[in-house]
């Protein structure tokens, strides 16, 4: 039997193949070679024992998924964005190669959130599309870029990731009563799974907030296109932008060719992976 894990929990994982999902225990081979298996991972499964993962398409970290098509961030104008966020999502997104969409959710309460979300990110690869849950604003067409694909939708609380699945898919439900909406296990804030409706794949995951791959503070830059498409004008090659002199990236952020803001938020993630490096290297 093939098919694809939708959950897993402790050593049980969720096999969904031919429209039934089965619960399968693992061959001890796997995790001897250290092949955990993630979500959303393909299997093959011989009499309710999976003895092999399939090559997979990507593998993030944070929450510990595969094979992700696509990544929606929400953003909304209240509460205030977090584009540090939505910048690491972006950065993950480049690294193992899904398509990322921002979703401007309650549009209609500020405009100008919108203008400054194109400001930052309409020349990178980034899909960026204006929704309202309560009126409908976009939803159809946004279902519809996430029709085929695994999907996940992450953000801040309280952005309207919840409404915005409601309304794409017509539930009308609580957050705790999604699951018995589609018919999946009991909510959980400790792990993720795939719920599925039709033609459609999303991961639910805890709290819906961040999906992150590893990068290390050497390469960061190269998930950057804005700042890679210029590195070759730095004085120094594989220029991290930081503390370099005659640095492109900084170059044009002073004369304002690059945003500026954007510009801090990365030397805010570099710190944040450089400190982590040291504390790993430290223990």
């Amino acid at each position: 039997m093939i098919g694809q894990v939708y959950k897993a929990h402790s050593n049980a994982y969720y096999v969904k193949s031919e429209g039934k999902l089965h619960k399968c225990g693992a061959r001890g081979v796997l995790k001897i070679k250290g092949e955990s298996i993630s979500v959303g991972d393909y299997v093959k499964v011989e009499k309710g024992v999976i003895y092999e993962v399939a090559k997979r398409k990507n593998r993030f970290i944070r929450p510990n998924v595969s094979n992700v098509d696509v990544i929606v961030a929400v953003v909304s104008p209240e509460p205030k964005p977090d584009l540090l966020l939505v910048d690491k999502l972006l950065i993950s997104a480049i690294k193992e190669g899904a398509d990322f969409i921002i979703a401007v959710n309650k549009s209609d309460v500020d405009e100008g959130l919108v203008s400054e979300i194109k400001k930052e990110y309409e020349n990178l690869p980034v899909r960026i599309i204006e929704v309202c849950a309560k009126s409908m604003k976009g939803v159809t067409e946004l279902k519809e870029m996430l029709k085929g694909n695994l999907a996940v939708l992450a953000g801040q609380s309280a952005v309207g990731k919840t409404s915005l699945i409601n309304a794409m898919f017509n539930l009308n439900q609580k957050v705790g009563d999604l699951s018995e909406k589609i018919q999946r296990g009991k909510h959980t804030t400790t792990r993720s799974e795939i719920f599925e409706v039709g033609e459609y794949k999303i991961v639910d995951s805890p709290g819906f907030a961040v999906i992150e791959a590893f990068v290390s503070a050497d390469e960061i830059s190269e998930y950057y296109p804005d700042y890679f498409e210029v590195s070759s004008k730095c004085k120094f090659r594989g220029c991290k932008h930081v503390n370099e002199p005659d640095c492109q990236v900084k170059r044009l952020v002073l004369d304002g060719k690059l945003s500026k803001t954007r510009y801090e938020r990365y030397l805010q993630i570099y710190d944040e992976i450089s400190k982590r490096r040291e504390i790993y290297e430290k223990n």
